[in-house]
């Protein structure tokens, strides 16, 4: 069995591209949500309470054991920022059913509440950062856009006309 070709340059340098693209933007997402994240593991935002509403990717244990991921209503302890159908960061511990409600922290996430007591829940997003990094890292290494400038004045040598002496 003989092996397989390699990548042609042109289709190496269309995968590089994809993996600079979804590199990008799973980093730029992955600090969106990193930042809030730390806020919440920090002390920022309002406390309040998260109302349990509608669960959400829950594992196959019967209840009492079986754990979800949770939606529900956050109001401040104040009364002056209510977010309705959020997600709840870090999900809870077995047993958690509609009406319970959690205390909890809003950062002003597009998505998400933390819980109050949770100090650890910026890992995650830091892992998801720093995968994406690595996945924008591996696309430009094929693009070695650190050579465009040197490439770029080279192609303009060879074209520029020559001054005719004589």
């Amino acid at each position: 069995m003989s092996k397989p070709p390699p990548p042609s340059p042109p289709l190496l340098i269309v995968i590089a591209i994809a993996w600079v693209v979804i590199g990008g933007c799973g980093a730029c997402g992955s600090t969106v949500m990193l930042i809030s994240a730390w806020q919440a593991a920090h002390g920022s935002g309002h406390t309040g309470t998260f109302t349990l509403t509608e669960p959400m990717s829950c594992d196959h244990n019967p209840p009492p054991r079986h754990r979800c991921g949770w939606f529900g209503d956050f109001v401040s302890d104040d009364g002056t920022v209510v977010r309705r159908h959020m997600e709840l960061d870090g999900g809870l511990p077995p047993g958690g059913t509609i009406g319970d409600t959690v205390r909890a922290r809003d950062t002003g996430s597009l998505a998400q509440i933390y819980q109050e007591t949770d100090t650890q829940g910026w890992k995650t997003p830091a892992g998801f950062l720093a995968a994406f990094l690595g996945a924008f890292m591996l696309g430009m290494l094929p693009l070695e856009p650190w050579w465009w400038r040197a490439r770029l004045r080279q192609r303009r040598a060879r074209r520029a006309p020559r001054p005719v002496t004589g």
